[in-house]
């Protein structure tokens, strides 16, 4: 007896009918067996594979990318360069890097990464600045030396209710000394650090302006905190070629000499001139990692512009305080630990060291302690008091 196929359903639009490859998926009889679609090669039936792409464009892809990231990093990358350490690698990388950064200044790719950065809080990230400020002198000694004709300020006054805002910062050895600093001030009870913390930069002085340009900066820390003292600590990462505006080199040359020179009096001439500022210049200790007399040449031209500007700056000497008994470095002075392992920076005790130092040169600029007195009314026996009670005559008297 014949077997009727039964009819096939009605299409269900909520079929699918083709398989993951897009294929119409094979129909089954009643017996099992299976019915492909006419015309149907086997080669239409196989899963379509991936084409990989070429070597060639990879490479291109690869290179495209490059470039366009380069170009949007442009001045990090000149940036970088102009921060390796004086020598054959830096002129090398400054050469590739100077034209990549004139093409991407000039095309303002870079205006990109600038918009990024100013998102980020981090304007100015890119920024090289190698000008530096002459000192500001107009007379000369007898030997011929230039000094600053600027009238030295009257002794200023401050007391609890008229504060002495201090700036402290500088390179790596300002911070400890500089926290120790934030720590001692308030027992002045007259004294506030400006953000009550160190703005220390580390591996930065006045050699290197591209790396980090102390004057550049120090004028935005006036503008914006206004401090009656700024204590900074300079000099320990200038013993080098210098760079930038007026660059010369070798450390220590004649040449040198005079460069250096210009750099520290206009900075300090940048930071104090045309108001009642003081500067507290804390020269470089004797350190164990260098030569114990390398920092002589910087500090004398410290201790030397310093008096050039008297009631404008202090120079504050770290060399001679902490030597030895030898006269050399030391690592214990009268059994305390004032240096770390390196040989270079302080302890803690080392760095408490330093900032009452610096107090004590600011109690003897200003005057720190005359609040603390106040008027009396001893009995007097001059006169006849008209009110039936002894006169009065005011004088002063310390707590």
């Amino acid at each position: 007896m014949a077997t009727q196929t039964p009819p096939r359903p009605p299409d269900d639009p909520s079929r699918d009918d083709t398989d993951p490859h897009g294929i119409p998926a094979a129909d089954s009889t009643s017996s099992g067996e299976t019915t492909r679609p006419v015309g149907t090669t086997r080669a239409a039936r196989r899963a379509p594979g991936r084409r990989p792409m070429a070597a060639g464009n990879v490479l291109v892809v690869l290179l495209i990318a490059a470039v366009v990231g380069s170009l949007l990093n442009a001045a990090g990358i000149r940036k970088t360069a102009n921060g390796q350490p004086v020598g054959l690698r830096r002129d090398v990388a400054r050469f590739f890097a100077e034209p990549l950064y004139d093409f991407s200044h000039a095309l303002q790719v870079d205006e990109l990464r600038k918009g990024v950065q100013a998102l980020a809080g981090r304007t100015g990230d890119d920024d090289i600045n190698t000008s530096l400020p002459d000192p500001i002198t107009t007379a000369t000694t007898p030997d011929g030396t230039p000094v600053s004709t600027t009238v030295p300020p009257k002794k200023q006054a401050f007391s609890p209710t008229k504060r002495l805002k201090v700036w402290v910062g500088g390179d790596s050895l300002s911070i400890t000394p500089g926290e120790s600093f934030v720590n001692l001030a308030p027992g002045t009870e007259v004294m506030d650090v400006a953000n009550n913390f160190v703005d220390g930069h580390v591996a930065t002085g006045l050699a290197r302006p591209e790396v980090f340009n102390w004057p550049d900066h120090m004028l935005d820390v006036i503008a914006t905190d206004q401090p009656n003292a700024v204590v900074i600590t300079l000099g320990s990462n200038d013993d080098q070629n210098l760079t930038g505006e007026g660059g010369v080199g070798p450390f220590g040359s004649p040449e040198w000499m005079t460069e250096y020179r210009r750099r520290v009096g206009g900075m300090m001439d940048a930071i104090t001139v045309h108001s009642d500022r003081v500067l507290f210049w804390v020269g470089v200790p004797v350190l164990r990692a260098r030569s114990e007399d390398r920092y002589n040449p910087i500090n004398q031209i410290f201790r030397e512009e310093a008096a050039k500007r008297p009631g404008r700056v202090v120079y504050v000497d770290l060399d001679t305080p902490f030597r030895g008994p030898d006269g050399g470095y030391a690592d214990y002075l009268n059994g305390v630990q004032i240096r770390t392992p390196d040989g270079i920076h302080f302890t803690r005790a080392g760095g408490d060291q330093v900032a009452q130092m610096v107090i004590d040169a600011m109690n003897k600029t200003y005057d720190l302690q005359s609040w603390r007195t106040k008027v009396t009314t001893p009995p007097t026996t001059s006169g006849a008091p008209t009110n039936g009670t002894a006169g009065t005559t005011p004088t002063t008297k310390k707590k």
